[in-house]
């Protein structure tokens, strides 16, 4: 069974990773459409913050799936 604190800490991580990335996809998609930045720039900001949500996604999948059973195997 995991610790409480470790638990704690990887659901903080995954919730940073995804909101950072909902952020940069936010903010590549406003400079896109204020023609600030050249279309390339945007675009690897976009799946960078892509790739922040991913692995926020795959933190708390790991936080759901390690967990200890809540009964007896059957």
């Amino acid at each position: 069974m995991q610790d409480v604190a470790e638990v704690h800490g990887r659901k903080r991580r995954s919730d940073r990773a995804v909101l950072g990335g909902l952020c940069l996809i936010g903010f590549a998609l406003l400079v896109s459409s204020l023609d600030l930045v050249p279309p390339l720039a945007t675009t690897i900001g976009a799946i960078a913050g892509f790739l922040l949500v991913m692995y926020g996604v795959h933190l708390a999948w790991l936080v759901f799936y390690e967990r200890e059973p809540e009964g007896p195997s059957s």
